[in-house]
């Protein structure tokens, strides 16, 4: 989402713009990054250049963690950054001291939100995500997607490594 900021630049400082961001678009075309938003967006002049108040909600693309099944879930991210011109408005000089990690507002003036988008978006992905809840996954002996097919592979098969503890418990069980 690209939006023109230089009239806000020459605003006084406190000066707020309002924007409906649904239907707009993210996108950071070198690492593959395309997302439509839905949500509204706020931007507040201050000294050093325009901070941006985002409430957006996109569709990630995920990969489930037990059967690997490719799905898209709506994901909600929120984050108040600053973006900082690269040159002065009114001076046409070089902004001093911006760090590499900063976002930037570009030579003509325009602020595009699509890398602080995908960086939140990221920051908010369930480390393990699910397809559904009921999601049975695939079975660990032949592969099979237990979603789409049965196989017949044995259910419960144990852990190996507790085998020979099985027989113990059973002992214990029958002195009772």
């Amino acid at each position: 989402m690209l939006i023109n900021v230089a009239t806000l630049l020459q605003e006084p400082i406190g000066v707020t713009r309002r924007y409906d961001a649904t239907g707009e678009t993210a996108s950071v075309p070198a690492v593959g990054y395309r997302r439509e938003l839905l949500g509204r967006v706020v931007l507040m002049r201050v000294g050093r250049g325009v901070i941006v108040m985002a409430d957006l909600v996109v569709s990630a693309d995920l990969e489930c963690s037990r059967c690997l099944t490719s799905f898209s879930q709506p994901v909600t991210i929120a984050f108040d950054e600053e973006f900082v011109p690269e040159r002065d408005m009114i001076t046409g000089e070089a902004t001093p001291d911006l760090d590499a990690d900063e976002f930037r507002i570009d030579e003509t003036h325009h602020l595009d939100l699509s890398e602080a988008v995908r960086q939140y978006e990221q920051s908010v992905l369930p480390l393990g995500p699910l397809c559904s809840p009921e999601c049975a996954g695939l079975c660990p002996t032949c592969g099979q997607n237990r979603n789409e097919h049965d196989c017949d592979c044995p259910r419960d098969r144990g852990d190996g490594r507790w085998s020979s503890l099985a027989g113990l418990a059973d002992r214990l069980r029958s002195e009772e």
